[in-house]
């Protein structure tokens, strides 16, 4: 006789197993979404830009002590806030822009170079992972599946990113999956926010009669902009005079073309332009419905804006709040600790110190559950369950072995 198994390591009853039952749970809400941050891109190589590198240190040294205290180690974020901030007020007094519009320029053409996934290395620890050697997007991808296999009668799951790069993109489109990411036009794509109000449905030759939903389509927003997004000089066919360009176009800004990227996280009122106050009006709406369960990625809680949308949507009752895959500075309360510290059951915040779910790989592979599968090991538990109330032992008879198997069988 083989070794016994027991019914509850059957059901599943260990800790990650019941985070992965957990997350099911919740992904099978009417109002689904994810929030992804840098954690989800560390593993293609791309840069943390709240770390100011070495060399644009040293290439912006002056700059560096013009706006900040001796000592100090700004990010990228804080240096082209400050070079935006005092943009603006040399435009109001009359004063020459040009040198701070060269640096903007330069910083962001250094953006558009280090963040494309597409050319960044794989991180050393992911050099030997196979399955990012045959599909960088792999992990992307596999993410994208598992949301898309909701139950399509149910909202349209939603994917809110605060990267500017593009491995999502290139995710959706090797899936060959619909996103409505806020754009139309094909040659000439202009912003427009009125697209995320629309939907698929077939067959789109009937003006009458029953239609369905098209499957595979999914809602996804670029908080901060993209690498992909230019701000160019409004006109007619552009209202708002945001393009959106395909990332193997040379970049070349010059003085009617800029990248639509955010990067001033401690400035509320730089948001207060579009695309950002659509974006982010979008972002509440989503979140604030009832039934609704948000699941931040990667996502460190380092932008206030976001965490007040949050914040906000933690005043109602149906809401729940996932966290995963994130690092904390060390030494540091975070915004996360804080979170942790309400006891709040409705936010869960993983244990990111469990080796199964400590990266974005691992937590995609092994919490973000299939929902298919996941069906059919629900359906096999509850017939064990009914044939073994009691959760006995089961004990299966070795059918195979030789020594209890007559030849040519019985």
């Amino acid at each position: 006789m083989v070794k016994g198994l027991d019914m509850n390591d059957y059901y599943g009853l260990d800790s990650l197993e019941k985070q992965k039952q957990r997350v099911k749970k919740y992904l099978e809400l009417e109002n689904v979404s994810v929030l992804t941050g840098a954690g989800t891109s560390f593993h293609l190589g791309a840069p943390i830009i709240r770390t100011l590198r070495d060399d644009l240190k040293t290439q912006y040294v002056n700059e560096i002590s013009q706006y900040f205290p001796s000592g100090s180690n700004p990010s990228f974020e804080d240096l082209i806030n400050c070079l935006q901030a005092d943009r603006y007020l040399r435009e109001k007094k009359g004063d020459a822009i040009d040198d701070i519009n060269t640096i903007i320029s330069e910083m962001q053409n250094w953006l558009f170079e280090k963040v494309d996934t597409q050319k960044t290395n794989i991180q050393k620890d992911y050099q030997k992972d196979v399955n990012l050697e045959k599909n960088r997007y792999y992990y992307h991808e596999m993410l994208i599946k598992k949301l898309l296999q909701r139950p399509n009668n149910l909202k349209r799951a939603n994917l809110f990113t605060t990267n500017y790069d593009m491995a999502f993109d290139y995710a959706l489109d090797n899936l060959g999956v619909h996103y409505i990411n806020g754009f139309t036009g094909v040659h000439n794509r202009c912003f427009r926010p009125e697209v995320y109000d629309y939907d698929l449905y077939y067959p789109g030759e009937s003006v009458t009669g029953k239609v369905h939903r098209a499957e595979r389509v999914l809602k996804y927003y670029k908080l901060h902009g993209s690498l992909s997004w230019l701000s160019t000089v409004p006109t007619v066919s552009n209202t708002y005079g945001i393009k959106e360009i395909p990332l193997n176009d040379e970049f070349i800004t010059d003085d009617n073309k800029e990248l639509v990227i955010y990067p001033c996280v401690s400035k509320k009122s730089f948001t207060l332009d579009l695309p950002y106050s659509e974006l982010f009006r979008h972002f509440a709406q989503a979140i604030n419905k009832p039934q609704s369960v948000l699941i931040c990625l990667g996502y460190s809680f380092f932008d206030e804006h976001i965490n007040d949308i949050i914040n906000q949507a933690l005043s109602l009752p149906s809401f729940t709040l996932i966290v995963a895959n994130y690092t904390p500075p060390p030494g540091k309360n975070t915004e996360i600790d804080k979170l942790i510290e309400l006891a709040d059951k409705r936010i869960e915040v993983l244990n990111q110190e469990d080796a199964n779910i400590s990266s974005f790989a691992k937590f995609v592979s092994n919490v973000m559950p299939d929902l298919y599968e996941e069906e059919e090991k629900e359906a096999i538990a509850l017939t064990m369950k009914k044939l073994y109330p009691n959760g006995e032992s089961i004990s299966f008879p070795p059918f195979d072995t030789p020594e209890n198997t007559e030849v040519g069988g019985r």
